[in-house]
């Protein structure tokens, strides 16, 4: 990156902003001429004239227009990147950026956030809601320090820590006849039924999970509908539109319009686990690493 122009970026952001070179350079604490040049350094490197004078000041031209809304977000980082370097020179932590799936939320969210609140007061935590593919790119990226998944095992360069096991439950609209047992269901008796699913790519291990369980019990899924979040298949079996399968957590939520059933066979779904990049593992993914295995650790 040549912060040169970075830097002449931000004079043009200025100039643009005021209207105005004489008060610009008030504002960037120079004087005026060192600022007009630096303008047009920046134009000769990018090719293009940005600015233009008027009788009423100055204003951006079309080119000039056309860049001020990435600049407006380079100069909000610029001033993140700032207040978190004043956080860690008063010896503070660095925020905690994590990625956590839908069926996550209640379940495994709260408890891993309360004990490192509890470790680091004062460190921030930043929870974004991704599907495990998703996260595991953000972590594969370095965009997260961890993430809460649907992973069944190690995947190097990612490390991973089962948080628990999962089952997977019938979800159907209220009123279906399949309610009116409220004992285990055989898996067979939704063979002829619509099934809102998730497309394999959200998460492939949890997909082919339930696809092998419909086989196993006899049937091909008829998938009529796909969706991209737990919470959105749950929404469409409410309006009658389909029945799911859903994991076992979702179903505490209690959902309006939605009834569940537990399968008489078990069909054991991929679990919630703590997963993390191993070849750039950050010190927040260590902590979380620690506080996981100590929050979800068996009683036995």
């Amino acid at each position: 990156m040549d912060f040169r122009i970075v830097r002449r970026l931000g004079h043009f952001l200025a100039v643009a902003e005021e209207g105005h070179f004489g008060r610009a350079a008030a504002r960037l604490g120079l004087s005026q001429p060192p600022l007009t040049a630096q303008i047009q350094a920046l134009e000769a490197e990018l090719g293009v004239q940005l600015l233009e004078r008027t009788r009423k000041g100055t204003r951006p031209t079309r080119a000039g227009e056309a860049l001020l809304p990435m600049l407006r977000r380079l100069a909000e980082d610029a001033k993140q990147v700032e207040a978190l370097a004043k956080e860690l020179r008063a010896g503070r932590h660095a925020p905690m950026a994590m990625a956590c799936v839908t069926s996550a939320l209640f379940d495994y969210l709260p408890p891993l956030v309360r004990a490192l609140r509890e470790s680091q007061p004062d460190a921030a935590i930043v929870v974004e809601e991704m599907d495990t593919v998703d996260a595991v790119e953000a972590l594969r990226r370095g965009e997260v320090d961890f993430a809460l998944a649907r992973l069944d095992g190690a995947r190097p360069p990612l490390g991973v820590l089962a948080l628990g096991s999962d089952a997977l439950v019938a979800a159907l609209p209220e009123g279906h006849a399949l309610l009116g047992d409220p004992g285990p269901l055989e898996l067979a008796a939704l063979a002829e039924e619509p099934l809102v699913s998730l497309p394999r790519s959200i998460s492939p291990a949890y997909f082919d999970r339930q696809v092998a369980a419909c086989r196993a019990a006899g049937f091909e899924p008829r998938s009529v509908r796909e969706v991209g979040s737990a919470m959105a298949q749950l929404a469409i079996v409410a309006a009658g539109l389909g029945v799911a399968l859903v994991s076992s957590a979702m179903a505490r939520l209690s959902p309006p319009g939605v009834g569940f059933r537990p399968l008489r066979a078990a069909v054991e779904s991929v679990g919630v686990a703590l997963v993390w990049n191993a070849e750039r593992e950050t010190e927040a993914a260590r902590l979380a690493r620690a506080t996981a295995a100590r929050v979800f650790a068996s009683p036995d």
